[in-house]
């Protein structure tokens, strides 16, 4: 699983987040980008968490945004998650060294391609039904991570309960990211409220 990337839940969590083919350059998605990544570290058996500390294995993983996420250490796994080194900008040159990516550069900046636009679409189809029985953790963290982002049709939320069940091993680490996500959504509202109402503008 190592030299499998291109399906990791951090390639498929960029394809969702692309933007009419423009990478959303906002905060949050980085922070989600990152969580991610970590993820996709933990289901390969690189990220542990035991009964005194989350572990890291040292050992190159092979894929760059990984590696370079873990380069720099953090005092935390949450610092990690909120200011680590790496977007959504790591995420889109490696789907274009992989090929799954095209670019075309225009006046108004950079616009993106995904070549496997049906595997997004049949993500989204998929991630959008909170009710499956057969996720797989995978799947789970994926639609966990990107529900509470808002990338989904359905309305934007902090992911339930039932679907953290589905995440398996992996719930302790997709329920930190979502709470961070989630934290950071209503941390930029509450934010863009202040604002509105100091200038007097409708929030």
């Amino acid at each position: 699983m190592d030299d499998d990337w291109d399906g990791s839940v951090s390639m498929r969590l960029a394809a969702l987040a692309l933007d009419r083919g423009r990478l959303t350059d906002d905060l949050v998605t980085a922070l989600a980008v990152r969580g991610t990544l970590l993820v996709d570290l933990a289901l390969r058996g690189r990220v542990r968490d035991t009964e005194d500390a989350v572990e890291f294995d040292d050992p190159p993983s092979g894929f760059a945004p990984a590696d370079r996420l873990l380069a720099e250490g953090a005092d935390s796994l949450t610092d990690l998650l909120r200011a680590g080194p790496v977007d959504q900008e790591d995420l889109a040159a490696e789907h274009l060294r992989r090929g799954s990516w095209t670019v075309r550069r225009r006046l108004l900046g950079t616009r993106y391609v995904d070549c496997r636009a049906d595997r997004t679409a049949a993500d989204e189809q998929a991630l959008e039904e909170p009710r499956r029985q057969e996720w797989t953790p995978e799947d789970a963290a994926l639609a966990a991570v990107a529900g509470t982002l808002g990338l989904l049709a359905t309305p934007q939320e902090r992911a339930a309960e039932e679907l953290l069940a589905h995440t398996g091993p992996l719930r302790w680490l997709v329920e930190l990211v979502v709470d961070e996500v989630d934290r950071a959504i209503t941390r930029g509202r509450s934010m863009r409220g202040a604002v509105s109402f100091a200038d007097g503008t409708p929030g």
